[in-house]
């Protein structure tokens, strides 16, 4: 049995978990090792190359406050590799580490906002996502807030990321102005279309294997084959690590598929991914370094970090401009909207809403005397990762060990560097995770329509017959079935008489209720710019179509009752 996938017991599938009584004797430092090993196995080229999936978000912001406001890019790549490493240790998904966007945006367009205002917005909101996941009112919010309201809001968020996607490709900083950006050059046009090209080469060879007919001369299909065999996924194929290629020469090997695991997922989604996020950053280094100046103001050694003071001025101004506006999209998005798209994308184990709003505010509230960028997790970073190949936290301690050597070994004067990392690519990067997000809060709320209730209407008819078995002791017994699901599988369709058939009608999208929240979220979302007014608006749509249902079925259900009596009717009489 698994344990609670947010448990540092447990390692991911590649260990067994303890079992309770052990849990209790184990020592902290032996359960922390076990992770620490469960997490180098977990590591491959899929997991390296997803990791990097979230720097469209991440880079352009730690550049514009490490230029604009004065925050030490050295400091805060060592800070937030620390940051990555907790979190993989906490979590066995890819849990983004990403800077809280109201909060950077403020500072960005206000340059009266200094560094202390902007750590104390982040201590603020910290604080307040802490005591929520300490006294677990976080799980209670979470209960009450309706999925298609959070499915909205990721799809208008979903929608933003893709026009600042599209902005950031195509045209040039609003300090030049809304001009297209050149065709030809090291940041133009023909590098967003290559990156285009590349970003979008697994969806389509994806696209283009799913109309080929099934083969098993492929390892990964022999593999799932042999996971078969005894029907637990524990086969030859199971217990073999497809360690090859320059992968393993570099110390990256396969996950070893775990007992409780469907081998079928794990297999379709194994190493041959191709790893584009990583390709795409290397390109885009590799242009950057081409730039006069970049690679020559490149200083080997670390940046002293230097402590943030704080006055009741800075507190009130950073809590006032920066800190009330970053709140509700840090609740909803960082913790209440990430949780939903970690049940989605990982079932088998998702993020809790405690954990999550537990780690949001223990980082920060650690890291502001070193004047860190306020950072949180968040639904787009998650979509980001999982779109570029990341399944577990193995990706999120690759990029935490990213930028801690990265940081210790240039300092601030890395900022150079990325200042000149074309952003043609990281706007292809960043729409490529604004539709996973938009893909994946659609797809769930397609997915749950049966859950919601009145998806499916379906009318049965309990019909006794007789069911042969070639049991002498059951000829001529009657059984009564609820339709043709229960229906024995030795008895064909046409031995089932008609009026035992079922017969099922999808319920149109427009007479779902859920349907006007998730879009009125969604737009309200998308048109402001604000998750506060986008849930604020799907709430007031969710409770008036909940009342409007509830006075129509109370008035319709006479009617509807007759209609089914009277097609009950109709089919006896058939």
């Amino acid at each position: 049995m698994r344990t609670d996938p947010g448990d540092p017991a447990e390692v991911g599938g590649a260990t067994a978990a303890p079992s309770d009584g052990a849990r209790e004797t184990r020592s902290p430092h032996l359960e922390l090792a076990s992770r620490a090993r469960a997490l180098w196995r977990d590591l491959s080229w899929r997991e390296a190359s997803g990791s990097l999936g979230d720097l469209g978000t991440f880079l352009p912001l730690l550049v514009g406050l490490t230029v604009e406001s004065g925050l030490d890019a050295g400091t805060t790549l060592i800070v937030t590799g620390v940051y990555n490493l907790i979190t993989a240790l906490c979590f066995d998904v890819p849990m983004p580490v990403q800077p809280m966007k109201t909060i950077a945006a403020v500072a960005l367009s206000d340059a009266s906002v200094t560094v202390p205002q902007i750590v104390a917005a982040g201590v603020f909101v910290s604080a307040a996502v802490f005591g929520l996941g300490v006294t677990g009112l976080i799980d209670t919010f979470n209960r009450i807030v309706p999925r298609a309201v959070v499915h909205g809001m990721q799809i208008g968020l979903g929608v933003l990321l893709c026009v600042r996607a599209f902005t950031m490709a195509v045209f040039h900083d609003e300090t030049n102005g809304a001009r297209v950006r050149p065709f030809l050059a090291t940041d133009g046009l023909v590098v967003a279309l290559a990156a285009l090209l590349v970003a979008t080469f697994d969806f389509a060879r994806k696209t283009f294997r799913r109309c080929e007919p099934p083969a098993c001369d492929d390892e990964t299909d022999l593999d799932v084959e042999d996971a078969r065999v005894d029907g637990s996924g524990t086969g030859a194929g199971a217990r073999r690590n497809r360690d090859s290629g320059i992968g393993f020469c570099c110390g990256f090997r396969s996950r070893t598929l775990p007992p409780d695991e469907d081998p079928s997922t794990t297999a379709s989604s194994g190493s041959s991914t191709p790893p584009t996020a990583l390709l795409l950053v290397l390109a885009g280094l590799a242009l950057s370094a081409t730039k006069p100046g970049s690679l020559s103001s490149l200083e080997v050694g670390p940046t002293a970090p230097k402590l943030v003071t704080f006055t009741r001025r800075d507190i009130a101004a950073g809590i006032l401009k920066a800190g009330l506006p970053q709140l509700p999209l840090t609740t909803l998005n960082s913790v209440v909207a990430v949780c939903a798209l970690s049940k989605e994308l990982f079932p088998d184990r998702p993020a809790s809403p405690k954990r999550v709003a537990t780690s949001v505010g223990l980082m920060n509230l650690a890291g502001a005397a070193a004047g860190v960028m306020p950072c949180c997790h968040g639904a787009g970073g998650l979509a980001a990762h999982y779109h570029f190949g990341a399944r577990r936290g193995a990706a999120t301690a690759f990029l935490g060990f990213c930028k801690l050597f990265l940081g210790a070994l240039f300092g601030g004067s890395l900022l150079t560097l990325l200042r000149a990392f074309p952003k043609t690519v990281l706007g292809v990067m960043l729409g490529a995770a604004s539709v996973e997000l938009v893909r994946a809060a659609v797809g769930a709320f397609l997915g749950n329509r049966t859950a919601r209730g009145g998806a499916t209407r379906e009318i049965q008819r309990k019909k006794d017959f007789s069911v042969d078995k070639g049991d002498p002791s059951r000829d001529g017994e009657k059984a009564t079935r609820d339709g043709p699901t229960d229906v024995p599988s030795d008895v064909h369709s046409e031995d089932v008489p008609t009026s035992t058939r079922v017969r099922s009608e999808m319920t149109p999208l427009w007479r779902e209720p859920d349907t006007y929240a998730l879009l009125a979220t969604a737009v309200a979302t998308a048109a402001s710019g604000n998750t506060g007014i986008g849930v604020g608006a799907g709430l007031v749509i969710a409770a008036a179509t909940a009342i409007a249902k509830r006075v129509f079925y109370f008035y319709s259900a006479g009617e509807r009752a007759a209609a089914e009596n009277a097609e009950e009717n109709a089919e006896n009489a058939r």
